[in-house]
């Protein structure tokens, strides 16, 4: 039993990682960057974001969507999380929520959870990520189906985790 878990995660590891080149997709305004898998391309995913990326094949989505500090009064990364989180759940029929977790993207402050949910009759599996950065709290939504979750989510916390401003 311990050989076939071992090369479970070899071959899902492999699979994961079989296109090692990636490449870095800078945001429409210019303002934010992120690095994702080499098959990824850029898409049309939602008319208010700044990247949209993914990889139709895999089922893997990103969208990330930049808000500027300066014009949100009283605002900071709790509230930022809460309504963005609130407006995805709204969207969905049965959602089940996993979090709050404090991470670090970049070395900017964020807060992410992981949501599961129905959306126009398919379970999708959300990480939703509010990354408090320099300029601007920004929201990156990546997404799969939920049979996809086990093998994509991986690909999909590596691209958060390079998410980042850029800078003047």
């Amino acid at each position: 039993m311990r050989k076939v878990v071992v090369l479970l995660a070899l071959v899902l590891a492999v699979s994961v990682y079989a296109d090692d080149t990636s490449k870095r997709i800078l945001a429409s305004d210019e303002q934010t960057q992120i690095t994702v898998p080499g098959n990824w391309e850029v898409l049309e995913l939602n008319d208010a974001a700044e990247i949209e990326v993914g990889n139709e094949t895999d089922e893997a989505y990103l969208i990330v969507l930049n808000e500027l500090k300066d014009d949100l009064a009283g605002w900071n990364l709790d509230k930022h999380s809460r309504v963005t989180l609130g407006k995805l759940l709204s969207s969905l029929s049965d959602p089940t929520v996993t979090g709050p977790k404090s991470v670090t993207v970049n070395g900017s402050p964020a807060v992410q959870y992981e949501i599961r949910g129905a959306s126009d009759g398919r379970n999708i599996m959300y990480i939703h990520t509010t990354v408090d950065g320099p300029k601007y709290f920004s929201q990156i939504l990546a997404w799969t189906l939920a049979s996809r979750a086990s093998v994509v989510k991986p690909q999909l916390m590596k691209a958060i985790a390079t998410f980042r401003e850029v800078a003047d």
